[in-house]
């Protein structure tokens, strides 16, 4: 491992030094803690994403606990979003920002970024954000988000970004 650490770090250390300052820090932070930790499978929109997985959600889209525990409370193995304004008027784009929020829920509880029907119906519901006529709709019109599986969808590496950005936008 130190081997590696040794081989890397002018690397790291020139990489970090080429982003903003008030972000260098943090970059060298990640790319060294990338260094030193065992090689975590990619993320993936399926069953059997790993621990380890979930953790690289977080670390690969820059998403801190703070920013994470201002959207989401995640008690270690079930999570439930706190955010209270999704900063948007219309019903469609809230829809898709509860979709995308749920996927990252499923990814922290199970290990796959997924959404179901009835979950999302419910938390929409509870945001004043469910239209019946277009909600089905709302879902196809973003499928570079979200790919159907079963009586759901799962969040592929795009919306897996798109998350991210949510997250970070309404923390």
């Amino acid at each position: 491992m130190f081997e590696k650490v040794k081989e890397h770090l002018n690397e790291v250390i020139n990489i970090a030094n080429k982003c903003p300052e008030k972000y260098q820090e943090k970059c060298f932070e990640i790319l060294l803690s990338s260094l030193v930790r065992p090689e975590a499978p990619p993320i993936k929109a399926g069953v059997g994403a790993s621990p380890a997985a979930k953790t690289d959600f977080f670390s690969r889209y820059g998403i801190s606990d703070e920013v994470l525990a201002g959207v989401l409370h995640f008690d270690g193995t079930s999570c439930s979003i706190i955010a209270k304004d999704l900063k948007d008027r219309g019903k469609a784009p809230k829809q898709v920002k509860l979709a995308l929020l749920l996927g990252v829920k499923g990814l922290l509880e199970t290990g796959e970024a997924f959404i179901s029907r009835e979950l999302l119906i419910q938390t929409c519901e509870q945001y004043s954000a469910y239209d019946s006529h277009n909600f089905k709709g709302n879902m196809k019109s973003q499928k570079n988000l979200f790919l159907t599986k079963g009586d759901g969808w799962v969040l592929p590496v795009p919306g897996l970004e798109k998350a991210a950005e949510v997250i970070r936008e309404l923390a």
